[in-house]
């Protein structure tokens, strides 16, 4: 892991601690926090780092909207970028086409089949073979494999490459709507502030290619009851998707949708 040195450098540090510093003392003076209360403070830190729960925590406080915004404003017409969350795995299983993402579990059966198309191409509409797309998701019912004990390990997640046109598809299931963790400190941070814990169906993207800027976002589905109030905030018009629901002649029915995704080349 990098440290704050490597990240922006010494001179850097030296610029934005001091203002950092300065803003939280303001605060506390603003408000006359006493000592007994500082200290909860810091006790509650304490038990966000014990529980792995930063990124959490900045997820729900929507820093990591903001850092996010920042950091890409100037994309154009590459595809919006969206926050990465606390919830990916490094180094999903690579899948082959036709990719499916998913292992069939006990709970998956009321669960309606997916399937997302696109291609990956340049903002100039190049097409990108080398390409590499990796997906996570929750399953039908709402988790993830990590807390979802029916479900085989890597479930929902998965690598794959796209063809010489750029174009990709797979199969997954229909996500649904699901509450961050509360059971940890961030769980007590959101009921000390009455900010409900839920999160629009979505399913995460990492996209890479060589000379182009990796790509981490993620889509969302009209007609979610959370699009407008996502306890992260981290909904953007431009990554919702309407998908197409196809009964007629179908042994089950499915959904369908298209999602095209635009890298930027690196140094532009």
């Amino acid at each position: 892991m990098s440290t704050p040195t490597e990240v922006g450098g010494r001179e850097r540090l030296g610029r934005v601690v001091p203002d950092a510093i300065a803003a939280l003392h303001e605060v506390l003076r603003r408000h006359n926090v006493t000592e007994d209360e500082w200290y909860a403070v810091l006790e509650y830190l304490t038990a966000v780092g014990k529980a792995d729960e930063f990124v959490l925590l900045s997820d729900v406080t929507r820093t990591s909207v903001l850092i996010d915004a920042m950091s890409h404003s100037a994309d154009g017409d590459a595809t919006a970028s969206d926050v990465e969350g606390p919830l990916y795995r490094a180094d999903p299983p690579w899948r082959e086409a036709p990719v499916k993402l998913y292992e069939d579990y006990e709970g998956a059966e009321d669960g309606e089949v997916l399937f997302v198309r696109g291609r990956v191409t340049s903002t100039d509409g190049t097409p990108l073979p080398d390409a590499v797309i990796d997906i996570w998701q929750t399953g039908p019912s709402g988790g993830y494999d990590i807390w979802d004990e029916r479900q085989p390990d890597y479930n929902f997640r998965g690598r794959f490459g796209v063809s010489d046109a750029g174009a990709y598809e797979f199969q997954t299931m229909v996500p649904k709507p699901y509450a961050v963790p509360t059971e940890g400190p961030v769980g007590r941070y959101l009921a000390a502030v009455d900010q409900h814990p839920w999160r629009p169906a979505h399913i995460h993207y990492k996209v890479t290619a060589d000379g182009y800027q990796p790509l981490v976002t993620m889509v969302f589905f009209t007609g979610d009851p959370y699009l407008d109030d996502d306890t992260i905030g981290a909904v953007k018009e431009s990554l919702v998707l309407s998908p197409e629901r196809h009964e007629d002649g179908a042994e089950a029915p499915f959904s369908t949708c298209d999602f095209d995704i635009r890298l930027r080349p690196l140094g532009a």
